[in-house]
């Protein structure tokens, strides 16, 4: 599977809003995810016959925070939430970042699994922090060394 990366801010919005939309259950409002595609956030959307996926960092100084990374939901499973993370950390380094830091639903298994498989550590969480449909959930917070 060929993938390509583009400026998230120059994918189309749509695209961007749909995966949005769909990757999360109680996901960003429109006005925020355009917020997040101008200075100080940078990010990158992922092609592979189309817009398949997209990471938005905030960055200071020599940190990054990851504010959202997500892959349409009918091409979750294929290994692109890797190759996407993976991307995002190479670009982040290239930027000289030196620390990633993250914040993850507790619910949120899989994303956990992959932050862990790439060597991301809980840091500690915050109780109570995400809405659900029901009540809410802690936000656990990782972070990883870039050097």
């Amino acid at each position: 599977m060929a993938v390509t990366f583009v400026d998230a801010a120059q994918a189309p919005f749509e695209a961007l809003w749909t995966i949005e939309q769909g990757a999360h259950a109680m996901p960003w409002s429109e006005s925020l995810l355009r917020s997040c595609l101008s200075t100080p956030y940078w990010g990158e959307a992922m092609q592979a016959d189309g817009v398949v996926g997209f990471y938005l960092f905030q960055q200071v100084l020599d940190e990054v925070t990851l504010m959202n990374i997500c892959i349409e939901p009918a091409r979750q499973g294929e290994g692109l939430g890797n190759v996407l993370l993976q991307r995002a950390l190479n670009r982040a380094v290239e930027a000289g970042a030196v620390q990633c830091f993250l914040e993850v639903r507790a619910s949120n298994l899989s994303a956990l699994a992959l932050y862990q498989k790439m060597g991301f550590v809980e840091d500690g969480r915050r109780k109570g922090y995400y809405p659900t449909a029901d009540g809410r959930e802690d936000a656990v917070l990782m972070s990883r060394s870039l050097t």
